[in-house]
């Protein structure tokens, strides 16, 4: 019991020793050693970013009384697993994207593109038709 009494003061002052010797998260980041690994992390997947996919044809829907056009993508012979719900503005001006990845048992979705309520509803909605069996 003493001696983690005396512990926490020394681990008090080491702490910021430690924390001080290190960038902050964004620096790190952008360090060559550790641009190459974030960057491949937050890169959206080549059958997404450039259009590699299997798609179906864009339908006409409205959210809120105005226009878009919805489109599915999935990524070529793993359709189950790798889905994307993508909306566009009928001037093609702005498009929001719903990416769904399954794995190890696991449904992992992100939405793109900063959707609003409504918009993230229709792409959910969406996700739901062309997979009925998902949760």
């Amino acid at each position: 019991m003493r001696f983690s009494l005396l512990l926490l003061p020394i681990l008090g002052l080491a702490t910021p020793a430690l924390a001080a010797d290190l960038p902050v998260t964004a620096e790190f980041a952008a360090q060559p050693q550790f641009a190459p690994a974030y960057h491949a992390m937050s890169t959206l997947p080549s059958w997404v970013s450039e259009l590699k996919a299997t798609s179906v044809p864009v339908e006409k829907t409205t959210i809120d009384g105005k226009p878009y056009l919805l489109g599915h993508l999935c990524k070529p012979h793993d359709c189950a697993a790798y889905q994307m719900e993508v909306l566009f503005t009928p001037d093609g001006h702005k498009a929001w994207g719903f990416l769904s990845v399954k794995t190890q048992g696991s449904l992992y979705q992100m939405p793109l593109g900063d959707p609003s309520a409504a918009v993230l509803g229709a792409l959910k909605a969406a996700y739901h038709t062309n997979n009925p069996d998902s949760p």
